[in-house]
């Protein structure tokens, strides 16, 4: 039976695995075409992180820190939650410009390991089931629910978050553990597929043990009531719950490698705060029976409707368990009361919330929605695999005859063509479903060699027709069409990086104005390249952000988006001066920049050197009590006034690199005629820069930006910038500047800023202070050095654009030493008189005291096991 259960498990990975290659193949996804399932979060993040990964690898790169994450970071919390997967190793026969391939491989081998998985729940749970009976019938309906899961609504959908399908195929074997657990009280089965859960993505694996709790619970009542009761059966059913809390909290230990150092990590931002003020909310997500209403083919998961399709075959099988006799009305009302809670689960806010790990999240609805599926698809295994061959060869005709009456019942109102069709469709599939599969049991049962053969030819036609028509659907909902531009894109890209390399070997950033997807708007999100060309940078957009840094670059000009990155898509020199950004990759020109002529790109974008940036470390003096007024009227909501400011500490004395610019409201906007609101500039005459910005109260809705009748983008928008370059010809005296919104101006009053930067100026105050370099300097992801000799005084610090984070352990001349923030986030360090060596090592929080606790998790675990295989063999 074991041999038979492998080879079922491998047919279900197999017919998954086909399936999906021939749709990629068919339809022209990578590797085979310029489709690729890389969409969304996919193609704005994600691939860029497998290019980190392919670096990580190699040497490169660094897991727990790298320069590349914004300004530079602890990077454990990115690794931890994206590349982990045992599956991310494959990277190594992929090139960087064949990621798309790569993603597209990997989607396909995760569906089928959860078909593969599923099957092994299924001939594990149901194993008491084989012994007797037409077990062709039921290795035929395992094979079909296995496959089902894997090919799943969410499988398809959130394949773009390709790391959560990890989770999706490891929550089968978490499930299966609970289940020996409660039968045979065996501890290692769950803790070790809750620690590579966790292990794999700690996101799924904490929505998967949040499950098994429910789990354990349905396992122990229908325990419960599969015997009479008594104080024996009581006590194993306390017993199993306490095997469970030991179980899960062994999981947890063996994860504490990563996983403490991810939640250290995560405490960095606000992203690691829990908003459990939602649990107060006991409203609805929208309306429970849309649940049912959405089972169609092709349909999507949006907020207040979700979608659970994984077939006709499973739902038929769900409602013909309630029709049967053959199941007792306990086992009713407890699949009934399992049901019902599960659909609770999508519904009722505060479990939405503990779901969704207690965050109110505001995309990829209904994120765990795959835990619902399985409870679909066991609910109907339960009906194929116990009580089918004993029902009466009609019952699936019932299932799909009560199916349609609701589906019609529900949908009846929608009167759209798009809506009609899909409820067309799902009546027919279901009514088909229904007869053929009991004209295949009828034959089974008749043992009719010929009927049962067609029956089950059409019975495959019609369940792998349905599975290929619904993912073919969803497919061409989720996806791209540019891999072809993404491989230009990325070889353009990494010659110019490596050119700017070989001609400068030095220690600086790189920024650009442009990525490799922009929007009409000239917005982007894509703000992960430098993972993916592996440089220093200023932009990151991670699920683990370090807010020092984001206030930071704010305060800078560099605006704050969302919860996870800073819009840096334009060059404020000043600014990227003061982080030693050396390059910028700009398909335009920027006054004040030398664009290099030697470095030839076929791309857009060109490379052009700042001239003004600071060196990484450099010395200067702290002792200026003049600046302390300055400070304090200092508006850090006005990036020009904050970065006089920090020039100024740095020069010594008050200075100033921006002068502002006066300005003329010529037309004040009116929401209800849809007038913009102009602006006239004053322009100084001389080597200048020009930026304008224009703060807001609130967004204003569809507002665009005109500068200088130069070119025009969104603005008070999620992707929009703040403060923005005002391009000029030559001797102008004026610039012009207008926002245009249908849905009214919130303006802050008076808030406007339009400054000069006085090139000169800057040139001459960089140059001064960029005199005072240390003797030596190195810089690594996660060591730096840097020697400084014959300091005059104690007067004098190094100041470095390094980030503060808690790793960082600081010595100088061998001892540990005290540092001061520029703006709480730049490292300053006081300097002695006379010679000083500067090292910095990075050591990632709570990562060794995690290595510990898993060894001791790990231990825990096999002395449990032992002692489980002492206390069975003594039974015996």
């Amino acid at each position: 039976m074991k041999k038979q259960n492998r080879y079922l498990c491998i047919y279900s990975f197999s017919i998954t695995f086909l399936l999906m290659l021939i749709l990629f193949w068919h339809y022209g996804y990578a590797p085979f075409g310029g489709n690729s399932m890389a969409s969304h979060d996919a193609s704005v993040q994600y691939l860029d992180f497998y290019s980190y990964f392919k670096d990580v690898l190699s040497g490169k790169n660094n897991i727990t820190y790298t320069f590349s994450k914004t300004l530079g970071g602890n990077n454990i919390g990115v690794f931890s939650y994206y590349l982990t997967s045992p599956f991310m190793l494959l990277c190594v026969f992929f090139k960087k410009t064949q990621l798309h391939a790569f993603f597209d491989v990997l989607v396909m081998l995760k569906l089928s390991t959860a078909s593969f998985t599923f099957c092994w729940f299924l001939t594990g749970r149901f194993h008491k089931h084989f012994s007797a009976g037409n077990t062709s019938i039921k290795n035929f309906s395992m094979v079909i629910l296995s496959v089902s899961y894997g090919l799943c609504q969410y499988s398809i959908a959130q394949s773009c978050n390709l790391m959560w399908l990890d989770g999706v195929y490891m929550l089968p074997l978490i499930l299966l553990g609970v289940y020996h657990m409660v039968c045979e009280k065996t501890a290692w089965k769950l803790a070790v597929p809750v620690a590579l859960s966790i292990l794999f993505n700690w996101y799924t694996g904490g929505i998967n043990c949040l499950f098994s709790g429910i789990w354990l619970f349905l396992e122990l009542c229908l325990y419960a009531t599969s015997l009479p009761f008594s104080k024996k059966v009581l006590k194993s059913c306390l017993k199993s719950i306490l095997y469970y809390i030991f179980s899960m909290f062994s999981g947890v230990l063996c994860s504490c490698i990563l996983f403490l150092p991810t939640i250290s990590a995560m405490r960095n931002s606000n992203r690691g705060q829990l908003d459990l003020y939602c649990l107060k909310n006991f409203s609805f997500t929208g309306n429970i029976l849309t649940a049912l209403s959405n089972y169609v083919f092709g349909s999507t998961s949006v907020y207040g409707c979700v979608s659970l399709f994984c077939g006709t075959f499973a739902i038929l099988g769900l409602i013909a368990l309630f029709l049967s006799k053959k199941i007792s009305r306990k086992q009713k009302l407890i699949f009934g009361c399992f049901t019902f809670l599960s659909i609770l689960l999508i519904y009722w806010f505060p479990f939405y919330t503990v779901f969704s790990l207690f965050k109110n999240v505001s995309s990829y609805w209904y994120r765990y929605s795959y835990i619902n599926i399985f409870g679909i698809l066991f609910v109907a295994a339960v009906f194929y695999l116990t009580v089918l061959e004993q029902e009466n060869t009609c019952i699936l005709v019932k299932s799909s005859l009560i199916f349609a009456l609701l589906m019609f019942l529900l949908r009846c109102r929608l009167t759209d063509r798009k809506s009609l069709q899909e409820t067309a469709l799902i009546i027919l599939a279901a009514l088909l479903t229904g007869v053929v599969f009991s004209l295949l049991l009828l034959s089974c049962r008749q043992r009719h060699r010929l009927y049962k053969q067609l029956s089950f030819l059409a019975a495959v036609a019609l369940f792998l027709g349905q599975t290929a028509y619904n993912t073919q659907l969803l497919m061409n909902t989720y996806h791209v069409s540019d891999d072809a531009k993404y491989r230009s894109y990325s070889m353009n890209t990494r010659n110019l990086i490596d050119t700017i390399r070989k001609k400068d070997s030095g220690i600086y950033r790189i920024s650009q104005t442009t990525s490799r997807k922009m929007l009409k708007s000239l917005t982007t999100a894509n703000y992960d390249e430098a993972f993916g060309f592996n440089y220093r940078s200023i932009a990151g957009y991670t699920s683990s952000p370090d807010d020092n840094q984001r206030d930071f670059l704010e305060h800078l000009g560099y605006r704050k988006c969302g919860k996870n990155m800073n819009i840096t898509n334009a060059s404020i020199i000043g600014a990227d001066s003061l982080l030693g950004v050396k390059y910028i990759l700009s398909p335009y020109r920027i006054n004040g920049l030398q664009k290099i002529s030697s470095i030839k790109s076929k791309g857009r974008k060109k490379a052009y050197r700042n001239p003004y940036a600071l060196p990484f470390a450099l010395i200067y003096p702290d002792h200026h009590p003049d600046l302390t007024e300055k400070k304090t009227n200092t508006d850090p909501e006005n990036p020009f006034e904050y970065q006089n400011y920090l020039y100024s500490i740095l020069y010594g004395q008050d200075i100033s690199i921006y002068e502002p610019l006066h300005y003329r409201r010529t037309s004040i906007g009116n929401s209800q005629k849809g007038t913009p609101q102009i602006y006239s500039v004053d322009l100084k005459q001389g080597n200048y820069a020009f930026y304008g910005n224009i703060p807001w109260d609130t967004v204003m809705d569809r507002a665009m930006l005109t500068v200088n009748k130069t070119y025009t983008t969104r603005y008070s928008w999620w992707l929009a910038p703040s403060l923005f370059y005002i391009p000029s010809r030559q001797n102008a005296r004026t610039a012009s500047v207008s926002i245009k919104s249908a849905e009214g101006y919130s303006i802050h009053p008076d808030g406007e800023q339009f400054y000069g930067l006085n090139l000169d100026t800057l040139s001459r105050i960089t140059r001064k202070i960029s005199s005072g370099q240390p003797d030596k300097l190195s810089v690594k992801n996660g060591y730096i050095r840097a020697v400084c000799h014959n300091v005059t005084d104690d007067h004098h610090s190094l100041y470095l654009s390094v980030p503060y984070d808690r790793g960082w352990q600081i010595y100088i001349n061998g001892k540990k030493t005290s540092y001061n923030l520029i703006d709480n986030c730049l490292y300053s360090l006081p300097l002695k008189k006379g010679d000083n060596t500067i090292e910095m090592r990075y050591v990632c929080p709570m990562l060794r005291v995690g290595a510990v606790i898993s060894i001791l998790g790990i231990l825990l675990t096999i002395t449990m096991t032992l002692i489980e295989n002492k206390k069975r063999r003594l039974e015996k």
